[in-house]
């Protein structure tokens, strides 16, 4: 008898420990440098080891790693949030925080903003880093809305993170040989079909998809998925 009420007791203290754990309020003032550092060390690709904790510090006390996104499958001329949390993805239209999108960026979103989609990350079923974008696989279909008044119905999200490296500019050309001219003593090529192809930073899609998935998902239960580099998404 006495082991069941200490059984039933501890249980008591677990939950409250936990509800408590959950209502505490989130801080700005103690998660805005963290939240920055989450971001910056993926952008600038120099510190991996800091990145990780600093996603860590931010999720661990209840906040959200905000960041803004062009949504390719919704609204390509819009802004939105994309908040990371412990449980969630929650995304939301640029223009629900004013202005601007600080508000957002700095470890805390306020709960009075409202989510166009909350996705847990057990509805995640695969990321993919592309050359330009992450795509987030989903095993339910959500409904998201722009600032612009589209509303789509998506069972992925197509995301190109702002403030991501930019990429470079590959030249392709044909080389025709034109002859020989003797008095140089040289061969002479033209060169036609000159063309650019922009090819995209996927080296931060897979930073950020690494960090992504080790802070949220350390069972490893999300499939992840790369594309080579190249020109296309």
């Amino acid at each position: 008898m006495q082991s069941s009420l200490a059984v039933v007791a501890a249980a008591i203290v677990s939950v409250s420990t936990v509800a408590s754990a959950q209502s505490r309020p989130c801080d700005t003032s103690a998660l805005a440098d963290a939240a920055d550092a989450a971001r910056d060390n993926i952008v600038a690709a120099v510190d991996g080891a800091g990145a990780l904790d600093a996603w860590r510090t931010v999720l661990e006390a209840g906040g959200a790693v905000g960041w803004p996104v062009t949504e390719y499958n919704v609204d390509a001329r819009s802004t939105f949030v994309l908040a990371f949390d412990r449980l969630a993805i929650r995304v939301y239209r640029a223009g629900a925080f004013g202005a601007s999108t600080d508000a957002a960026m700095d470890g805390c979103i306020d709960p009075g903003v409202m989510p166009e989609a909350v996705i847990p990350w057990s509805d995640v079923r695969e990321i993919e880093a592309g050359n330009w974008v992450l795509w987030f696989k989903l095993r339910t279909p959500v409904v998201i809305g722009s600032d612009r008044g589209k509303r789509k119905t998506v069972r992925e999200l197509k995301a190109y993170f702002h403030g991501a490296p930019g990429g470079d500019l590959r030249y392709y050309y044909n080389e025709q040989y034109v002859g020989h001219v003797p008095f140089w003593n040289v061969d002479v090529w033209e060169i036609t079909n000159l063309r650019g192809i922009a090819v995209g930073p996927n080296d931060f899609q897979r930073r950020l998809q690494f960090v992504l998935s080790t802070t949220v998902d350390p069972t490893r239960r999300i499939t992840l998925t790369r594309k080579g580099r190249g020109a296309g998404w």
